[in-house]
């Protein structure tokens, strides 16, 4: 049978609050999208839940229920391209929310093939293989299939093998401070590629889990909105910070001009309202610290600062298309040094 490879778009359905009284009290569904170019599914839950999906057929459709969960929302659906037709969400008990994808009418995919992700108890991908042409002469499948959910993450170390610790938001102990960190970019997107290909998402990963570390040392909770190399749209990262009650946002990127402009390096923080504060110590604090350029700090409407309820600032570290930056970012020493200067300006924040 041949293979063929989902539609190369995205899109992105925010979940809206609203409907009725049951609504208010019950847990919520977040965020979902069906991100067709990395053929998946994404949901992010308020509460941790453990998602049932099965395959029907006729048409193929893979269908994905999570218990005790409020859609908040009238359903919804979206129409996708060829080779799958449609997502939508509806409210399918009081207390179930079912998100199915459907396959265009032409194909099918083995139940087998399909891998469910659980990168926090919340937070689910559910990752599509790529599509087969439907063999019309085939007996027809009337049963649903079940697909195997393994039990979500709660914990993960990342790959450099320094123990870094993300444990589910609702276990934090009572009155820790927790900061949440945002790795920029990651995946499929890269962020800036500057000199030598160094690519922006994993200098920021780097930075960000060696930031969780220091915090961790010193008495405060970090919540990392990805430890790993996986693609993550800006309103979950949102909604990573606001379920773990984090007390600032700190978002790490890297910045780029062309490769042209090799003089162009330096540091610079963007707050966007109550941000400025925070923006202000951490950014003295690096300039303290390191040795690199001052490009100041400025206000801007970036989505993670204009969504967070707390604090929130974006920090770019340098340009890696910067002949000085693109060098000093190269080093893991200094991004762990860069590391421990945003860290020693988040303790100073909070003193």
């Amino acid at each position: 049978m041949k293979n063929f490879s989902l539609k190369a778009a995205a899109w992105l359905l925010p979940i809206l609050m609203g409907m009725g009284a049951n609504a208010a009290t019950a847990a919520s569904l977040d965020y979902w999208r069906f991100n067709a170019r990395l053929s998946r599914l994404e949901i992010v839950t308020d509460i941790d839940v453990k998602p049932t999906v099965q395959l029907v057929a006729n048409p193929t459709r893979l269908v994905v229920d999570l218990p005790g969960i409020n859609l908040r929302r009238p359903p919804a659906e979206k129409k996708i391209g060829r080779f799958v037709k449609e997502a939508r969400v509806g409210q399918f008990t009081p207390r179930t929310v079912r998100l199915v994808v459907e396959l265009g009418h032409r194909y099918t995919l083995r139940s087998q093939d399909v891998m469910v992700r659980g990168l926090a108890p919340n937070r689910w991908f559910i990752q599509l293989p790529k599509l087969l042409a439907l063999d019309p002469s085939a007996a027809p499948q009337t049963d649903p299939i079940a697909i195997a959910v393994p039990d979500a993450k709660v914990a993960t170390s990342p790959t450099d093998g320094v123990p870094i610790t993300v444990p589910n938001p609702s276990s934090y102990p009572k009155g820790r401070v927790v900061i949440a960190i945002d790795p920029g970019h990651g995946g499929a997107d890269p962020g800036a590629v500057g000199r030598g290909g160094l690519r922006e998402k994993a200098v920021v990963l780097d930075i960000s889990r060696k930031l969780a570390q220091f915090l961790a040392k010193n008495g405060l909770q970090a919540v990392l909105t990805r430890n790993e190399d996986l693609e993550l749209d800006l309103a979950p990262r949102v909604a990573i910070a606001e379920r773990a009650k984090a007390r600032i946002f700190v978002s790490i990127h890297a910045n780029a001009l062309s490769l042209g402009q090799p003089g162009v390096n330096g540091l610079e923080t963007y707050y966007y309202n109550d941000g400025y504060n925070l923006a202000r110590i951490i950014h003295n604090t690096i300039l303290r610290s390191i040795s690199v350029s001052d490009r100041g700090v400025r206000r801007a409407r970036f989505y993670v600062l204009r969504k967070t309820s707390m604090p929130a600032v974006l920090i770019e570290t340098g340009y890696v298309t910067g002949r000085v930056d693109a060098k000093n970012l190269s080093s893991p020493n200094y991004r762990t040094r860069m590391a421990q200067a945003i860290g020693s300006g988040v303790l100073q924040y909070f003193r």
